[in-house]
């Protein structure tokens, strides 16, 4: 995505409860994209280094832009893994997505809120940025229709070998998005009682402690 010098009248204050990290290499370009969008925005922005450990303490609610044209496969399951311990606090939005990324690999992102294209331009990102502030998501029309579409249906296992029933295979694909126990409960119209019988089960079957494991080991061995 080419940034551009963003242009605006007012600066907002930042959301003191909000805060905007950019996960990429350093560079005075997303040095500039961050200054832009925090004065655009009115939003706490932090610059993290893509190759570097997210360590520090979630304690705001995180906006996490992930560019994944500066990662490779083993370093997009990483952060997916990582992204995944603090689903509660996190949203995840894309930057710079291959324009035949599938959709299937979208879905691998906990709490994917937003999908930004090479093609995006300026006002798009911030549109989609501002979409994410307010609790909403900013996808294409095809990938809300593709995720209309797979509501519900079984997907990517082999039950007969692995011994997962088709409400386990639900329960995990939304684990792997990032779902509480009440958001599982909330989708699938059952109670979170339920839903923990259902992880202890499948936590056995696949030998698995708990749900980062459980997103990490799905990663690996989910057929596409």
């Amino acid at each position: 995505m080419t940034i551009e010098t963003f242009q605006s009248n007012t600066q907002k204050t930042p959301q003191s409860n909000k805060v905007l990290l950019l996960v990429t290499k350093p560079s005075l370009q997303s040095s500039a994209l961050l200054l832009q969008l925090s004065y655009k925005l009115g939003i706490n922005t932090k610059l993290h280094h893509i190759n570097k450990p997210l360590d520090e303490p979630v304690s705001d609610e995180l906006l996490v832009i992930f560019d994944i044209a500066q990662a490779d496969k083993k370093m997009t399951s990483h952060w997916q893994t990582t992204l995944s311990q603090y689903r509660t606090r996190v949203k995840t939005l894309l930057l710079n997505a291959p324009e035949d990324y599938p959709f299937y690999e979208i879905e691998r992102w906990p709490t994917i809120s937003a999908v930004f294209y090479p093609s995006t331009g300026e006002t798009q990102l911030t549109d989609g940025i501002s979409s994410v502030l307010r609790d909403e998501c900013y996808f294409s029309p095809r990938f809300t229709r593709y995720l209309v579409n797979q509501s519900g249906q079984q997907r990517y296992f082999n039950h007969q070998q692995n011994g997962i029933t088709q409400r386990e295979s639900e329960i995990l694909n939304k684990l792997r998005m990032g779902a509480s126990n009440h958001e599982i409960a909330q989708l699938l119209f059952i109670s979170e009682n339920t839903v923990k019988t259902h992880l202890y089960n499948l936590f056995k079957k696949i030998s698995v402690k708990n749900r980062t494991q459980a997103v990490s080991w799905a990663n690996e061995n989910l057929r596409r």
